[in-house]
Formats: C-alpha cells, structure tokens, sequence
C-alpha cells in the first residue's frame, strides 16, 4: 500500500469515473486502474464494482475510505515535520467545526502568526466525527467542537459560549411563518438537535438541512429564509435590519469545547496556542 493508491481510492469515490479521476492526479487511465488492482489484491477485497455506466462502491470501499481519509492526513503531517528545517519551529494541526471559523479560529491563527512567524500549521475544517477521529488518530494537535467529548485520553476546555438566535429575513415573523418559510436545520450537533426537537415538536420536519452556518446565512440573505445562528454571527445583519429575529422563541445556548490528547507529542505548545484564544 502507499500514498498514491490512497489517493487513487479518495478521488475515484469522489468522482465515481476513472477518467476524471486521471484527469485529476495527472496520471493516465490505465493508471487509475493499476493502482486500484494492486491495492485490491493486497487487501483482498473488491473496493469497487464497475458497471456499464458508474463506479459503485462496496461495503469493504466505505470501511477502507474511513481509515484512508486518516492516512493521508498522517502522511501530510508526517512530511510537515520531517521537512521542519529548524529546531526551532513551532508545529500545529488544529480543526474545528465550520461555524467556529467564522466566528472566532481565524483571529485566533493571525494572532499566533504574529508571536511565532514560522509556525508549520495545518488548518481544517470539518464535522465533529471526523474532526474527532483525526485527534485520535493523531493527525490533528487540537480541534474545536461542541460539546466535551467524554474520552479519557482526551484534555478538554471550555472556550465559548454561543447563544444560537432564530433569524428571519422578513420582520415580525411568528416561529410557525419562519419554520413554513425555507427553513433550514443548521446541524450544530447532538444536544442542539435535542433541543430543536422540543422547540420545533408540534411543527412539520424541515426540508433544508446543512452542517455549516455560512451556507444557511449566505441562502437566507439571497434567498430568504430562517435558521438558527450564531448571535456573534449575525448582530451586523440585524443592525443593518438585513436578519430579523424571530420574536418570541427563545436562544438554544451551545458550547465550543478545544479537545488534545493528554499523551501528546505536542502538548507543550498547544497548551501554549490556547492561551491565544
């Protein structure tokens, strides 16, 4: 097994076509199809099935792509660190949840860019699963979620406090016209979606659901619409009377959490980048 056949794996699932596929890593068809073969037969197991039409994947192709994902994300770091020129140089993979981005892990990175200039960082974004896999399997220093994650290997802190606000794009809104009216379910995790569902139980299911903020902002302003958004998120919109709040419902509150491993190689200088926030 190597690299280029983890990444064959990744981008033929994306694409579902071996020749976007080539036409992506740079390399030939036949190609594509070496590096698959050869990793099928090592593995003993068909990771794809090729029909006349597409390329569908097998149950063994969704169990490999959960550990794929990590190896190449273990192979970058890897290659960060090997490549780390001074003995000086700070390292950092951190993610977090989309949403925690907007709000407040991108001041956070320009601020320690200004004390430690050749910080080798890796940043991302994703949900919490994967974000809490790549901690664990150490291809991520720190990451940002909601909720503690109840792990004993794990350290966590509390870093904020969100308040999460339904917001309209038309004034004087009652909850039953906001949720009628494009309502989309933004996925802020398992104890929000419990809440969601006491607020939200005498109305029908949304038919809009998105697991990032910026998505649901960004259609509501263009398209109209309600969601449930972060109050430090919106408050220009409500100034500007772009957003308006839906009275009468109260805020679901929602707590972001920044979790490492206790056994961290790293953990000097993590528990130094969180002093940052």
């Amino acid at each position: 097994m190597n690299i280029d056949q983890i990444k064959t794996v990744l981008e033929l699932n994306k694409n579902r076509h071996f020749k976007k596929t080539a036409q992506t890593l740079f390399v030939t068809q036949s190609t594509i199809s070496a590096r698959l073969n050869a990793l099928e037969q090592e593995l003993g197991c068909k990771l794809f099935i090729r029909t006349s039409r597409t390329i569908e994947i097998t149950p063994a192709g969704e169990r490999f792509l959960d550990h794929a994902h990590s190896l190449l994300s273990i192979w970058r770091r890897a290659r960060q660190e090997a490549q780390a020129n001074t003995s000086n140089q700070f390292q950092l993979a951190t993610g977090g949840l989309f949403v925690t981005w907007d709000i407040f892990l991108q001041s956070w990175l320009e601020r320690l860019h200004q004390d430690y200039p050749t910080l080798a960082l890796t940043a991302e974004s994703h949900d919490h699963t994967y974000l809490l896999r790549q901690l664990l399997d150490g291809a991520l220093d720190l990451i940002f979620i909601t909720g503690p994650p109840r792990l004993a290997e794990l350290c966590y802190t509390k870093v904020m406090d969100l308040q999460l606000t339904l917001v309209s794009d038309q004034p004087g809104r009652t909850l039953k016209e906001a949720v009628q009216t494009n309502y989309i379910l933004v996925d802020w995790g398992e104890q929000f979606l419990l809440e969601h569902t006491q607020v939200l139980s005498h109305l029908a299911l949304p038919q809009k659901r998105v697991n990032q903020a910026r998505i649901s902002l960004n259609f509501i302003l263009n398209s109209g619409g309600a969601a449930f958004l972060p109050s430090q998120m919106i408050a220009p919109y409500l100034d500007n009377e772009s957003l308006f709040e839906v009275k009468g419902v109260s805020n679901i509150p929602l707590q972001i959490y920044a979790a490492y491993m206790k056994n961290s190689s790293n953990i000097e200088f993590v528990e130094k980048a969180l002093k940052y926030l």
